[in-house]
Order: C-alpha cells, then sequence, then structure tokens
C-alpha cells in the first residue's frame, strides 16, 4: 500500500504507536490525509481517524483515542506481545587485577584466618526483572509501574537495576557461550520480587491514604455544615402554620429525614474514598549477565576450613555479599566458631557456651 512522506516528527505518540504496530503485526497502512489512515490487519480493511473533526468527512472511519476499543485492543495486544523478553549482557572485564587481594579487602575474616582463590570461573548469571502495576482505587484511580531486580542465583534483590537496563548493552543473544550458574526457578524470584514491591506499594498507598482521608474529612466537615445549615433553616418559626402540634410534627420528621440522609451521604462518601491496592506483574525480562564465580578455601595455621563461593560482578567491579554458610544471610564479614565452621558473627555468637554467674 503507498505511504505518505512525511516527517514523523510531527506525529502525535499515538498516532506513530499504532503505524509501528501494524508494521510489527505484519499488516500495512495507508494515509488517506493527515491523521486519517486505512489500516490492513490480517483480513479486516478499516479506517480509522485520530481527528474528531475528520469523521464527518469520512463516516465509516472509527476514531482512535485513548480509550476507544481499537486502541485499547491494540495496547492489550502489545502488552500481552511484549510481557516477556530475554536478553543477554554484554561481558566486562571477567580477568580483574590482582582478583585475590580485592576479595580480601572485601570479606573480613577474623583473625589467623586467610582465604585463598582456588578457581575462577565465568559463568552466566540470571537477572530477572519484573514489573508491576499498583493500582490504587478509592474515589479515583491512580497506577504506578514499579520494577524490581531480583538476582536468581542468591534469590535477593538487586539494587543498582539502572546499570542492567542499559539496552546499548543488551543485544538478544549472547556474545560469548557461558555455564549457566546455579539459580533459583521463577516462581521463588516472582514471590522474592512481590514481597519487595509490597513494601513500596504499601508506602504509596499510605501516603495516598493519608491524603485521601485528610481530603474526606474535609468534605465530610462541609457536608455536616450544610445538614446543621438546614437545621437552623428548619428550627426558624414559620408565618402561616394552621396547627401547631401539626408544625411541630411536620418539623420532626424533617428533621429525621435530614438526619438519615446525613448519615447515609457520609457513609458513602466513606466507602468511596476508602483505598485499595491490586497488584498484578505486566513483564518480566530474564538478563544472562557475566560474572566470576570464585571458589576460595579458607584457612588458618592447622589447615583449612573449608571453601566459599563469592561472585565478582564486572559491571560494577564489585564483590558480593557471600551467604553465611550456616544462616544464607548475605555477610562480608566471617568467622570461625568453636566447632570450626565458618560463620556470620550472628551464627558464631549462637554456637558460643553459654557463662552462668554465681553470685
Amino acid at each position: 500500500m503507498s505511504r505518505f512522506t512525511e516527517s514523523t516528527a510531527a506525529l502525535s505518540p499515538l498516532e506513530q504507536f499504532v503505524r509501528d504496530y501494524v508494521e510489527l503485526r505484519d499488516g500495512a497502512w495507508d494515509q488517506v490525509e493527515p491523521q486519517v489512515y486505512d489500516l490492513l490487519l490480517g483480513p479486516d480493511l478499516r479506517r480509522i481517524a485520530f481527528d474528531p473533526e475528520a469523521l464527518p468527512e469520512h463516516p465509516q472511519a472509527q476514531l482512535a483515542s485513548f480509550g476507544s476499543p481499537i486502541v485499547d485492543r491494540m495496547l492489550h495486544d502489545a502488552a500481552e506481545q511484549g510481557s516477556f523478553a530475554r536478553l543477554y549482557l554484554l561481558p566486562g572485564n571477567l580477568h580483574p587485577h590482582d582478583l585475590e587481594s580485592r576479595l580480601r579487602r572485601a570479606i573480613s575474616l577474623s583473625q589467623g584466618l586467610a582465604l585463598s582463590v582456588e578457581r575462577a570461573r565465568p559463568m552466566s548469571f540470571a537477572q530477572g526483572i519484573f514489573w508491576f502495576e499498583a493500582t490504587f482505587a478509592s474515589d479515583q484511580k491512580e497506577q504506578d509501574i514499579l520494577p524490581v531486580a531480583i538476582d536468581m542465583h542468591y534469590c535477593r534483590q538487586v539494587r543498582q537495576i539502572d546499570s542492567l537496563l542499559d539496552f546499548s548493552r543488551l543485544p538478544p543473544s549472547p556474545a560469548m557461550p557461558l555455564p549457566e550458574a546455579r539459580r533459583c526457578g521463577l516462581p521463588a524470584a516472582y514471590r522474592a520480587a512481590r514481597q519487595r514491591v509490597l513494601r513500596t506499594a504499601a508506602a504509596l498507598a499510605n501516603v495516598r491514604g493519608r491524603e485521601l482521608a485528610t481530603r474526606t474529612e474535609r468534605q465530610i466537615a462541609r457536608m455536616v455544615r450544610y445538614y446543621q445549615q438546614l437545621r437552623t433553616e428548619l428550627d426558624q418559626p414559620t408565618r402561616h402554620s394552621a396547627s401547631r402540634e401539626g408544625e411541630i410534627q411536620r418539623q420532626a420528621l424533617r428533621r429525621e429525614s435530614i438526619d438519615r440522609e446525613q448519615q447515609l451521604r457520609i457513609a458513602e462518601l466513606r466507602r468511596k474514598s476508602s483505598m485499595r491496592l491490586c497488584l498484578r506483574l505486566t513483564n518480566l525480562l530474564l538478563i544472562g549477565q557475566p560474572k566470576l564465580l570464585v571458589t576460595a578455601s579458607i584457612a588458618n595455621r592447622r589447615g583449612p576450613f573449608g571453601t566459599l563461593e563469592i561472585v565478582w560482578d564486572p559491571l560494577l567491579e564489585l564483590v558480593e555479599a557471600p551467604p553465611c554458610p550456616q544462616c544464607q544471610q548475605p555477610t562480608f564479614s566471617l568467622s570461625a566458631d568453636r566447632f570450626g565452621h565458618i560463620g556470620c558473627s550472628t551464627c558464631v555468637a549462637a554456637a558460643r557456651p553459654a557463662v552462668f554467674m554465681r553470685r
């Protein structure tokens, strides 16, 4: 199909999205006039208009705008098509100078212990980046996109998510074949990501909830003043009252009606103003990142205590905190307990014998 040769710089983001979407779905588009297109998607040929003023001249055209059925279908389909991807980070320096000295500076060992490198092996470490859509629903609806990155080797959060999302260094295929390091499954990584993003979303919901509560109380105060004014006007005596007793009865019924209406309106306002949080996973990106898996031995003068796996990140040129061999919590400080086992300070302290003082 023929196309106009105009500059895409003048196109709106929505117009550019529709053109890109049609091409990626193996369709074709033809610009009839500015902001009016014929789209061929599969066997269907339809005309759309981005300008509402063009509809009278093209009565068979559908309006393409945010919220219109045709654009909503395209957005939903595009989101479904791009919900998962796998990319590979270009390797950094996998042969750092004096790696053993860097490890010794990063990891603190108790007196008498020494660390030495036995082997350093380049491997591909899986990093999972999860994008969650957080919906805050009350009297109005707001949405935030919250990303969280999980190192699937340790199944813990990655803080430097921006360094991973440098798309200039993320080709669709690995630059060099590397064996994959041990990793947790996607369900475990998803649970870790959801648990972390829940804390962030809860904090955002609390902020919105406080603002909402303040706004609701102001609305309730105005509502109370309004109904109080109605009661004041009701208490004013009327000039023409056929029966004093009948007037009092009508005022009582009217006051009861005002009270009931006030209670219903306030209850309805509080119900609409309650904050509800909904989390939904929208996208997942798996990144294969080359790192060094270092096997180090820890020993003292009497002999070796065992080995420890340490990961060197060439992207940040940092040593990642290894897990404690006993409690599996990340730590940079290791000691030996009375049984000759390596562990963090908490585990070593727990292994010390209890001391009872006599009075």
